[in-house]
């Protein structure tokens, strides 16, 4: 695979250079991917010369990238193309400074392909970590979001038992789908015992998940998502939580819990 990358680089890598290496080139064509721009347009937002632009603009035509219509100018359906990558990278670099802090030196495996190629509809989320005066920092902030939320889909292969209590609490007023292992499902009928589980299930807004593996904590609700990761030494980390509450991030969040429930079962007590 990486083989095949490397020829494909070999091809593009003009082109690659093209799009990121100039400043002027880049404000164009994000701006006109917004739609129709007169140059008048294209000088108050870019903050660029009338010069400087027709000179970019002359550039992205070779390219075919811009079409010149009556009363402006808009990218062609190569642009549009173009600039939904272009953009999609600058999101994903903007979003690495803070990701860092969760990424680096934790298992991302849990995390398909497909969703990490648009981690940067995670460009404003916190990474919440401990202090030494307040240990319980990420679960309060997380706790605290939660007791908003109305619908709560979970998926975790680690037991974090003040999470059982919380949930249960919640199930009163909100639905919830919660996708678990099969040792922290056991874990979880024998601490608060299947008859009461199959009750909470029959009588509530209320669906649980097997699902054979899941290397994450993780929660996406109608307010926001929380990401915790094990470490690379194959500890779960307490101490770290992502949180988002952009409507992007959540729609990020559904989509990897959609990855996961198309591979799980559902448990009948």
């Amino acid at each position: 695979m990486s083989e095949e990358i490397l020829k494909l680089y070999g091809k593009v890598r003009d082109d690659l250079k093209f799009l990121t290496a100039s400043d002027v080139r880049t404000r164009i064509i994000i701006t006109l991917n917004g739609g129709l721009r007169s140059l008048r347009d294209l000088k108050d937002e870019t903050n660029l010369s009338s010069a400087t632009i027709l000179h970019g603009m002359n550039q992205l035509d070779e390219k075919n990238f811009i079409l010149k219509q009556s009363g402006g100018y808009s990218l062609s359906q190569t642009g549009k193309i173009v600039a939904i990558h272009l953009i999609s990278l600058i999101k994903a670099s903007t979003s690495l400074g803070e990701l860092e802090k969760i990424f680096l030196r934790h298992e991302i495996e849990a995390i398909p392909e497909y969703l990490l190629e648009t981690i940067g509809s995670l460009k404003n989320s916190v990474v919440v970590e401990s202090t030494p005066t307040d240990v319980m920092k990420p679960h309060t902030v997380y706790a605290e979001l939660l007791s908003k939320a109305k619908e709560i889909n979970y998926i975790s292969s680690v037991l974090l038992p003040q999470k059982i209590e919380m949930f249960e609490d919640l199930l009163e007023s909100s639905s919830l789908q919660l996708m678990v292992t099969p040792e922290i499902l056991d874990k979880w009928i024998e601490i608060k015992g299947r008859e009461n589980l199959k009750k909470a299930t029959e009588e509530k807004d209320f669906k649980i998940w097997k699902i054979d593996d899941a290397r994450m904590s993780f929660t996406v609700t109608d307010k926001f998502i929380a990401l915790g990761l094990f470490s690379t030494d194959g500890i779960y980390d307490l101490h770290k939580y992502l949180i988002d509450e952009d409507d992007e991030a959540i729609d990020w969040g559904n989509r990897l819990f959609e990855h996961y429930l198309k591979k799980a079962e559902e448990v009948k007590l």
